[in-house]
């Protein structure tokens, strides 16, 4: 299952230099619907080993609770918001994609180092799974600085929020259930204000770009 897991986590990392490298919101939509399947399919393999040797199944309900959400409805609400909106292609970077992939590359190899140089953690399972899930963490806290439309810095949080929460997930082999729950409620809780935010943004500014909140200055 190790194995397993390795290669899971790097097909995780790679779904977020696809979303860097993406510059329309509604593939934005799909890459994190991806990544969060693939999680999810990640919680329940673990649940499926816990539930044959110690018979938990806590695993097991976070990973139906994370298809309903991350895979199911969260992706829908940003459907829906975003095609209320008229732009749905970011043009506007900070900096161009190339240099955003590098960067995300050197966030990778900052995050390789990091963790070679921790005794105990030189060599084993949970190595490699750190290293590309820290990876996706510090990445989609870099999409979401990037990124000028609202949209994606909603993606940009989802993500980290997946990095965060698949490094607990696959290091530990599953957190206590009320734990999880909490951080699912306050999730769907950010993401339904950080929609209305959107609509509101839109409503005032006729465009969902955060610099136009600048106006908002006396």
């Amino acid at each position: 299952m190790t194995n397993f897991l390795d290669t899971l986590s790097l097909l995780i990392l790679l779904t977020s230099f696809i979303l860097i490298a993406n510059k329309r919101i509604g593939s934005y939509v799909r890459t994190f619907r991806l990544q969060s399947l693939l999680i999810a399919l990640g919680a329940g393999i673990i649940g499926l080993e816990s539930f044959a040797q110690d018979g938990r199944f806590d695993a097991l309900i976070l990973c139906g609770i994370m298809v309903l959400l991350k895979v199911i409805y969260i992706p829908n609400l940003l459907n829906k918001t975003y095609e209320h909106v008229e732009h749905t292609v970011e043009k506007d970077f900070i900096l161009n994609i190339p240099i955003l992939i590098f960067i995300s590359f050197l966030l990778f190899v900052f995050s390789y180092l990091t963790f070679s140089s921790i005794e105990g953690l030189h060599e084993g399972e949970v190595n490699l799974q750190m290293i590309n899930l820290v990876s996706v963490v510090l990445i989609g806290l870099f999409f979401m600085i990037t990124r000028k439309k609202a949209i994606g810095q909603i993606v940009g949080f989802l993500v980290l929020e997946n990095g965060i929460f698949a490094t607990a997930m696959f290091v530990t082999k599953g957190m206590p259930l009320i734990v999880d729950l909490g951080i699912f409620i306050d999730l769907l809780t950010g993401v339904l204000i950080m929609g209305l935010m959107v609509f509101r943004i839109y409503e005032k500014f006729d465009s969902i770009d955060i610099n136009k909140m600048k106006n908002l200055r006396g």
